[in-house]
């Protein structure tokens, strides 16, 4: 009776230090002995809800679906749950062949999920949206061949109605955007890969590829590492850029298409100034060491740039 009696808590804690494994062991005692005292407690159905967005690498195909259908809501408001992590790490587990066919059912139920998660909007064309549903349906009409590009989401992020939103209503949509593009993309594509690939080239370099980038880990000639090559290799002066520094590159190269003051322009420039602020934060919180409070404090910050 003691857990139930400090369910809450202990969720609390098991979700803010990401312990997946104590998480399942406390969600099928709590599945198995105390179902009814959970659902006649919010709080701790809330808490339920929450430990199982924190298990999902334990959790059945179906049981994933079926959380993402009905309770995404809950999930993306966890600040300390990564989604897209979680089923990383559940795809990692998987056989190789199997991923896109998760991804699929997934999504699948994403594209399903009739939760309000702003007020009711009128978008452009007239058209009433506030699910889950609603949004994910006009945000792939509007963005259409842009979708999941900068420019993209710059206009998508900065039309009329987006902007009427309120602040923790945009945070949440643009989980719930990034949510469907990482399920939208292939496990067998550089970009949708989960696993690292580990090898030492001929030219005598340990790598490491992540995301379709390319890290040398060590160079045996020269002693170095730690070094991101580009797709086209190019001789530079001084520290290669981080993968933050190219985004911004290409923002900014972006932004010359466009005309100085048009929406189009002022948009990429607010996502570099953003961008920059980002790698900022990155440098600082790499000064501290990983678990210290101001190590987190800082990826938390990070976090919400990257979300807001």
């Amino acid at each position: 009776m003691e857990e139930i009696n400090n369910f809450t808590k202990k969720v609390e804690e098991l979700v803010y230090y990401l312990d997946d494994v104590s998480g399942n062991k406390l969600y099928r005692i709590a599945k198995k002995e105390y179902n009814k005292l959970i659902q006649e407690n919010p709080a701790n159905e809330e808490a339920f809800i929450a430990l199982q967005f924190l298990i999902i690498p334990f959790l059945s195909t179906n049981e994933i679906a079926d959380l993402i259908k009905n309770s995404l809501f809950l999930g993306l408001s966890v600040n300390d749950i990564d989604i897209v992590e979680r089923i990383n790490k559940k795809l990692l587990f998987m056989d190789f062949e199997d991923r896109d066919g998760v991804k699929n059912n997934i999504k699948n139920a994403l594209v399903e999920n009739q939760e309000q998660i702003t007020d009711t909007i009128k978008t452009e064309n007239g058209k009433e949206i506030k699910t889950m549903a609603d949004w994910l349906g006009d945000y792939l009409s509007s963005t259409g061949k842009e979708i999941g590009s900068s420019i993209g989401e710059a206009k998508y992020f900065n039309n009329s109605y987006f902007k009427k939103i309120k602040p923790d209503e945009k945070i949440l949509l643009k989980k719930l955007f990034n949510f469907y593009l990482f399920l939208n993309i292939s496990s067998s594509t550089p970009e949708g890969f989960e696993d690292d690939i580990l090898l030492r080239t001929e030219d005598d370099k340990l790598i490491t590829t992540n995301k379709g980038n390319v890290v040398v880990l060590y160079d045996y000639r020269t002693g170095q590492g730690a070094v991101k090559l580009k797709p086209k290799a190019r001789k530079v002066s001084g520290p290669p850029k981080t993968e933050e520094e190219l985004n911004i590159d290409e923002l900014k190269a972006e932004e010359e298409r466009y005309a100085a003051g048009g929406i189009e322009r002022l948009a990429l420039e607010e996502e570099v100034g953003k961008k920059k602020k980002i790698e900022d934060l990155k440098i600082e919180a790499n000064k501290y060491r990983d678990g210290s409070l101001e190590k987190k404090a800082l990826l938390e910050e990070i976090k919400k740039l990257q979300n807001g």
